[in-house]
């Protein structure tokens, strides 16, 4: 047997014991340091080992410390990759009813193409055609035997509201005749949450289960970033009430704060203000605000580098869980990292005028589509190679992934900024920066979770 190559051994608090965590299996153990010999040999015989060591690493093995001496763990590694990528029991979609939006956000990603803006049809909202043809792929997919699960993003998909939940009602009805999945969530911007009291209703029968929503900061550091576009009135009272909502009627409330080096300092001052609202128990998290497009070339400066932006999430992290958020009961912890649904089989991105996509941060970019949802015979004939382009980009072409031992979580990262953005290397995540931290704050919760749990045994 050997061990893992996968494996991180860190002090604790206790001199004469060590935390282990492998990156394959993410499985996290405490060892005393006089046992772990095994973890720095190249390769051990578990034949001639004593009767306590053999059942020591039987334990390791069940964690992934310790694999046997034949084992290719990056082959373990890609084939779970390439397994989940190319054979998903799932469609995933990301359905933009309309690309207009209501909101003039300073860091905005998209770009809409400047011929179909002059002749005013960015703004306009998907037509009955682009409907009928998403329907019948819709269709096609379920006779698979294949789950759906869409996102409805924009633009602001609540400004095209009517066609979003008349398209789930046909969408559910196809998914329960033919016996499949169907499960739904929303990007939005938050503002018409509250507009019409049967918007978050109409949500919840829709079965759109989850939303995510933006705020940037306090009151006034949020309105100088997400205005009303004319007007630049604000918006922060108004997306507030519609949390409220969001919560009131049980829906997976998700609040993203996009953090720049313009608003870092003040990001903790949102925390008290949800906390005074009693919404302490909506999930909220730090988005990465990253220069995607052409668009964000003039907010470029702003961008924190991933090491920054690890070292604002993690004190971030521990607020949380010190102010007493939901978010922060339970650390940040990682995970077997799978595809991006921009490298999946049967998952793209749908403009409201029926162009496809594959990854969201190109949505109005005609130069990027992979074809027409009503045209998919023929669009490997013109725009394949695209696709083609995006299904078999992998993390096992760079030699700095392959040889590193984050890759099982990190799986190169972003295939949008390897492909078009810096295409030597791949970007580094920000478990480079920060996984001992994560780590360290998932041992201390579960250590802490033990004794209360041995406290109450005793007490009984």
């Amino acid at each position: 047997m050997k061990p893992s190559v996968y494996n991180f051994v860190w002090p604790t608090d206790d001199p004469d014991k060590v935390m282990i965590f492998n990156s394959l299996t993410t499985a996290l153990a405490e060892v005393r340091k006089n046992r772990i010999d095994l973890l720095d040999v190249p390769q051990f015989d578990y034949a001639l080992l004593p009767e306590n060591e053999r059942q020591f690493v039987d334990e390791l093995r069940k964690g992934g410390f310790v694999v046997d001496d034949t084992a290719d763990e990056l082959k373990m590694i890609k084939f779970n990759y390439n397994s989940d990528k190319y054979d998903s029991p799932i469609a995933r979609l990301v359905i933009a009813p309309t690309l207009a939006c209501n909101f003039s956000c300073s860091y905005c990603f998209e770009q809409p193409d400047k011929s179909q803006d002059e002749n005013g049809r960015q703004n306009s909202f998907m037509p009955d055609d682009v409907q009928q043809d998403l329907l019948g792929y819709i269709e096609e997919i379920v006779k698979a035997g294949k789950d759906i699960f869409v996102t409805w993003y924009g633009g602001e998909p609540l400004l095209a509201k009517e066609i979003v939940f008349d398209l789930s009602q046909k969408i559910i009805a196809i998914t329960e005749e033919h016996k499949v999945g169907y499960s739904a969530g929303m990007v939005t911007n938050g503002y018409l949450l509250s507009e019409d009291p049967d918007t978050v209703q109409n949500l919840r029968k829709n079965r759109i289960k989850f939303i995510h929503v933006t705020m940037d900061g306090p009151r006034e550091v949020h309105d100088s970033r997400r205005m009303l576009k004319g007007s630049n009135d604000p918006t922060f009272d108004r997306i507030l009430e519609g949390i409220k909502l969001l919560k009131a009627n049980g829906l997976e409330t998700y609040i993203r704060v996009n953090i720049d080096r313009s608003n870092i300092d003040n990001v903790s001052r949102l925390l008290d203000v949800l906390k005074e609202h009693n919404l302490s128990d909506v999930f909220i998290y730090l988005g990465h605000v990253i220069p995607y497009t052409a668009g964000c070339k003039s907010y470029e400066s702003s961008c924190m580098l991933t090491e920054e932006f690890s070292a604002i999430n993690q004190a971030f992290c521990k607020n949380l869980n010190l102010m007493g958020f939901d978010a922060g009961k339970e650390s940040f912890y990682p995970r077997f990292a799978r595809a991006c649904d921009a490298n999946r089989t049967n998952a793209f991105v749908l403009g409201p005028d029926g162009d496809m996509y594959k990854c969201w941060t190109e949505i109005g970019n005609k130069a990027a589509s992979i074809g027409k949802i009503g045209d998919l015979a023929s669009q490997y004939e013109e725009k394949g190679n695209r696709e083609i382009q995006w299904l078999t980009w992998e993390p096992f072409e760079y030699p700095d992934c392959v040889k590193c031992k984050i890759l099982p979580i990190c799986m190169g990262g972003c295939a949008n900024q390897a492909m078009f953005i810096n295409s030597e290397r791949p970007e580094c995540k920000e478990w480079k920066y920060g996984l001992e931290h994560y780590v360290r704050a998932r041992f201390s919760y579960l250590k802490a979770q033990m004794a209360a749990i041995d406290n109450s045994l005793t007490k009984l």
